[in-house]
């Protein structure tokens, strides 16, 4: 069984949460889901649903899936010391959910 990943949600990733859930098509918010699951499940598989890409010119490992033609899921691999967890760990932290990964 694989290990699933502890996350955590920035204020900007709560709110385009809400939204979507609240304003968009099934089909959306269920997608969302699925990848939020997916990637807690493998935040590193680049051979998965949504395009997966690691974006260049960051410093910490930060990654992108495409959930419709102009929003992305935007996310980070941190190290669990930085949100009260052992150093060992790591955590996935969603950035947004809405916009464009040059958006962040």
């Amino acid at each position: 069984m694989t290990k699933q990943y502890k996350y955590h949600e920035a204020k900007t990733a709560l709110s385009d949460k809400k939204l979507i859930l609240k304003s968009y098509p099934k089909g959306t918010q269920e997608k969302l889901l699925h990848f939020i699951k997916d990637i807690l499940n493998a935040p590193r598989n680049l051979i998965s649903a949504g395009k997966p890409e690691e974006l260049k010119h960051k410093n910490i490992p930060t990654f992108s899936r495409r959930l419709t033609d102009n929003d992305r899921i935007v996310y980070e691999i941190r190290q669990g010391i930085d949100y009260n967890m052992p150093d060992e760990e790591e955590i996935v932290v969603f950035l947004q959910y809405l916009g464009h990964y040059e958006d962040t």
